[in-house]
């Protein structure tokens, strides 16, 4: 360079400075408040993060639900009694997903460290860190001192829910707060969503028109690797003529769509309200994309997210107040909407809403379908008896090991019974008391010489193996078990409640006074449940007709984490998104009348995750729709921050 020659190389402190000018031009108030941590030169807050650090948020949120393929995994059964005794598993629809959010929180990881090491690095001053914390540190201890490792850690068969993702979950929450800095980030996750909803809607509408396109040729080969080509007409299908998407469960379906069903009939509603302002196709995009998603909601035939989208209604009337009366046009639109599909699908809806209903009635007036099955209290093995309870009384089935044809049935005093042998039945006997005419007796022995006694109520079969150690019930997967009393609280006169979630609810509830501090384990509930509870299941009307069905979830969220993850980490999420709730409660209480893009978007995730979070306590946490949660609520709590900082201008 010649002497006297200008240097025109960029000096990073002009135009750091030239930044700082920038802001104060665009009236934008940054403070040191808005930091928790933040190196020298490290970019402001309000600087869109690069689309590449983006692709982990947007993956995570946005993608990780559409992932279906088929792997085979091995895992050893036979300790369960419970359980098919087979190694070789086949899964569709989560195996993928968990390697997918381990993958996303890995690049997570990635990013975050080239921030520190390469870039710079910043944290934002957030409410959700302290709770989030403590949240991980009772999954990582629950996972140290489970039973079950393997499972504790990866997850169990078909969910895959284990240690590893839910810590996943929190690294991606983490990164997405700290990453989605302006409405144009906000955007590039909305606009993924949109793209991938519409996508999911579509194959919702095969799966209903009973032109699944997972049933296809080409749909088989998509989601098989190629080695099963050859097979894949073999392939079939749990689901026929039901919206199941890509998330396994028709319940999934519509407890997902209560997070998008309120952010793009928002945007509408802005598209709308905004005139001449917003093109045309806009407002055709928003409208036709709400309508394929409340016809998925609706054809999914689950109430669940029915009740979720009531939430949502409900909070949105509390928080826009007046301002939806000056949206009443858009509103309307919405609303003829929903009413013009449900129409449409009455056939679906209206069986689930009767069902729904007949779980708030008297279990006993269900019962009355077949009023000749009498409801038993239980039955428990005890040394070389069987003891069946039977409104408050007992009958004693007392049996010999040295004379294995022979039993003596007595009441609780030790009074015999007298007993008739039932015409046309070779060694059945029934007994005469007219209070239990309806329990028969037949002492018996299969092909292998095994001597059983078969307690029969109503005409339904309850097999005992007398062995050395007393008589064993005779499972259906042949399984010799000891029976007991299961505890139960709740839900005494109404098992059948949601479907069968009265019964569920009411053996979960008593296992958690061993989680109170510590979980058992990520995603171990189904090992835990009380399996041996036959005679509970034979009581309802739910699962009367297999009382061998394996419940592998508790149909509630919250319960789920309970019995996994703890008491404690339950705590700390309702604190997180409680904390998130009232924030935004506050924020979009003052800024409803706003039309830009981010504090609608925002006030969508708000009323989304309001949704989502009533829908939970009658869906469970899963790898197809939590991702998608978590996405959006670290999307919302850093939209909050940008519009926070807005309003304090």
């Amino acid at each position: 360079m010649s002497k006297g020659a200008k240097n025109t190389k960029p000096n990073k402190n002009n135009e750091s400075n030239k930044s700082k000018d920038k802001i104060k031009a665009s009236g934008i108030k940054i403070t040191n408040t808005d930091y928790l941590v933040s190196m020298s030169h490290a970019p402001g807050i309000q600087e869109s993060s690069h689309w590449l650090q983006m692709l982990p948020a947007v993956f995570f949120t946005a993608v990780v639900i559409v992932i279906t393929r088929m792997t085979s995994y091995e895992r050893d059964m036979s300790e369960f009694f419970w359980s098919v005794d087979k190694t070789q598993l086949t899964d569709f629809f989560s195996y993928y997903k968990m390697m997918a959010i381990l993958i996303c929180a890995l690049f997570a990881i990635v990013f975050l460290l080239y921030r520190i090491f390469i870039q710079s690095f910043y944290i934002k001053r957030s409410y959700a860190y302290i709770p989030m914390i403590v949240y991980s540190v009772f999954v990582l201890l629950s996972y140290l001192f489970s039973d079950y490792k393997l499972f504790a850690l990866w997850g169990f068969n078909d969910r895959f829910e284990g240690t590893l993702v839910l810590l996943a979950y929190m690294v991606m929450l983490f990164y997405i707060i700290n990453t989605v800095n302006s409405e144009r980030n906000v955007k590039q996750i909305i606009y993924s969503l949109a793209v991938v909803s519409c996508l999911l809607g579509l194959l919702g509408v095969t799966q209903a028109s009973n032109h699944d396109f997972f049933r296809t040729a080409i749909g088989k080969k998509l989601i098989t690797p190629t080695w099963f080509w050859d097979q894949v007409d073999n392939l079939n299908f749990t689901f026929t003529d039901q919206i199941y998407q890509t998330v396994y469960n028709i319940n999934y379906v519509s407890f997902y769509l209560t997070l998008l069903i309120p952010i793009f009939g928002l945007l509408f509603i802005r598209a709308v309200n905004l005139g001449k302002k917003e093109p045309l196709y806009r407002k055709v995009i928003w409208g036709a994309l709400f309508s394929l998603l409340i016809y998925n909601l609706i054809g999914s035939s689950s109430s669940g997210g029915l009740m979720g989208m009531g939430i949502v209604v409900l909070v949105a009337l509390i928080v826009l107040n007046r301002t939806i009366v000056r949206w009443w046009k858009p509103a309307l639109i919405l609303v003829a909407i929903t009413v013009l599909v449900g129409a449409f699908n009455v056939q679906r809806w209206l069986p689930e809403l009767s069902t729904s209903m007949d779980g708030f009635k008297d279990n006993v007036a269900m019962m009355q379908k077949d009023e000749s099955k009498h409801k038993i209290d239980y039955l428990e093995t005890k040394g070389d008896s069987i003891i069946l309870g039977y409104e408050g009384d007992t009958i004693v089935f007392q049996t010999y090991s040295d004379d294995p044809s022979s039993v003596s049935i007595m009441d609780s005093t030790g009074s015999h019974f007298d007993v008739e042998p039932v015409a046309g039945e070779t060694s059945v006997f029934r007994i005469q008391d007219e209070r239990y005419s309806w329990i028969t007796v037949k002492p018996g022995k299969d092909d292998e010489n095994h001597h059983y006694i078969v307690i029969a109520t109503d005409g339904f079969e309850w097999p005992f193996r007398l062995t050395k150690d007393g008589p064993k019930y005779y499972t259906g997967l042949h399984a010799l078990v000891d029976l007991r009393k299961v505890p139960a609280i709740g839900w005494e006169n109404n098992q059948s409640f949601g479907s069968g979630r009265g019964y569920i609810w009411s053996r979960t509830i008593p296992m958690m006074k061993e989680t109170l501090l510590l979980g058992h384990g990520a995603d171990t509930y189904c090992i835990y449940f009380p399996h041996d509870d036959y005679v509970g299941k034979y009581n309802t009307t739910s699962y009367a007709h297999n009382i061998n069905i394996i419940v592998d979830k508790p149909h509630n969220l919250y319960f789920g984490y309970m019995i996994g993850t703890g008491f404690i980490s339950v705590l700390a999420l309702l604190a997180l998104w409680l904390a998130y709730i009232v924030q935004s409660f506050r924020l979009y209480w003052r800024f409803n009348s706003s039309s830009s893009f981010l504090s609608i978007a925002g006030l969508g995730i708000f009323l989304g995750i309001c949704g989502f979070l009533a829908a939970a306590f009658v869906n469970d946490s899963s790898v197809s729709v939590t991702p998608m949660f978590y996405g959006l609520l670290g999307t919302g709590i850093a939209a909050n921050m940008i519009l926070k900082r807005d309003i304090e201008i």
